[in-house]
């Protein structure tokens, strides 16, 4: 009984939101419509300017947020299927903890993982991300690759914990070289510059073309030099009813962990959906949820226990690891094996980590 209070008292459950890191990247499929527009746009310039918000955006998801989503188990999966997209991500490696993800439609692909390094700043933890988002438009046969910018949680140890988005993030289109620089501007003295950021556009010899301004927290605009026309690209969608009370969720997050019947006869029994410890926790019930989240834990390091003991080195079932000696960048492509399990609900070969 000593040991079990110790493990939940080392993370305790009520620090977590009821969602896994496995679902949180899948939030940036919020403003997926950037990435449409984008592909339906004759204007190179303008293509890179929305691939590079839709990016930025993604972080307006963080408004609000205190808590942490569950560290995924390794082998745990989650898939989001809607009219316009699909969207599938798988915990990779869990030292360090990476999740894997990889979105698809006609007309775009997305694929990046969470791999980040921290760093302790007194007052702030940094979160850089060592891995870049990769994009690719299907109408233009274009990739584009997108360095992120470091997340922070601020007033870890006085003050109100909040989290902010801070330093550059650089846009290239690999196909014709033109590249987009965004620069986050970290909260200074109020909330009015909350969520303040701007960039440039440039074309291949390095002339800026399009300026980007706004806000990721409220909405973003672009501005063409050469016609010096200004559009509205994005503005945040409203909140749910009583969003504080409900973990300052989206609209779009709270579908996440919705699992009707029909969803549980297709789902593998590693979907995140499944995990009983986030379960418990969204329905109240935190002590259960506590006690589910050792018993988790403690599969975990008898399974890395196990594939120590006999040398097995673990691989992910659906990703496949990727190092590029060139930019010395390593990535995750997907294998896309998962949708063809999923059609003939073949799940055998899956690890049982619930």
């Amino acid at each position: 009984m000593v040991g079990k209070e110790l493990g939940r008292f080392a993370v305790p459950v009520y620090f977590n939101e009821p969602l896994s890191m496995l679902q949180k990247v899948c939030e940036i499929m919020d403003n997926e419509e950037l990435l449409v527009k984008a592909n339906h746009e004759p204007d190179s310039l303008k293509r890179l300017a929305y691939v590079s918000i839709f990016n930025a955006v993604q972080y307006n998801s963080i408004v609000g947020r205190k808590l942490k989503p569950f560290n995924p188990i390794l082998g745990e999966t989650f898939e989001y299927v809607t009219s316009k997209f699909r969207f599938f991500s798988e915990q990779v490696s869990h030292h360090p903890p990476i999740s894997a993800c990889h979105a698809e439609s006609k007309d775009y692909e997305l694929y990046l993982d969470t791999n980040v390094t921290t760093h302790f700043w007194m007052k702030s933890l940094e979160f850089r991300a060592l891995g870049r988002t990769h994009l690719k438009l299907k109408a233009f046969d274009e990739h584009y690759v997108i360095n992120r910018p470091s997340t922070y949680a601020q007033n870890i140890i006085f003050g109100t914990l909040y989290l902010d988005c801070g330093g550059k993030s650089t846009g290239t289109n690999l196909k014709t070289k033109e590249r987009c620089v965004l620069t986050y501007h970290q909260k200074r003295w109020s909330d009015f510059t909350y969520g303040i950021m701007d960039g440039v556009v440039q074309d291949v010899t390095g002339k800026t073309i399009i300026e980007i301004i706004g806000k990721w927290t409220e909405a973003v605009y672009i501005r063409d030099l050469r016609t010096n026309k200004t559009e509205l690209v994005w503005k945040r969608y409203p909140l749910p009813e009583d969003w504080e009370n409900l973990y300052c969720f989206t609209m779009f997050t709270l579908q996440m962990n919705y699992l009707p019947e029909s969803l549980k006869s297709i789902l593998p029994p590693t979907d995140s959906r499944f995990r009983p410890d986030q379960r418990a926790l969204e329905d109240g019930n935190v002590s259960l949820a506590g006690d589910e989240k050792f018993r988790l834990e403690e599969l975990q390091r008898a399974a890395r226990k196990y594939r120590a003991e006999r040398k097995i080195e673990y691989k992910p079932v659906y990703f496949v690891e990727y190092y590029n000696k060139e930019n010395k960048e390593t990535t995750y492509i997907f294998n896309g094996k998962y949708w063809k399990d999923r059609e003939t609900h073949n799940w055998s070969h899956l690890p049982k980590i619930y």
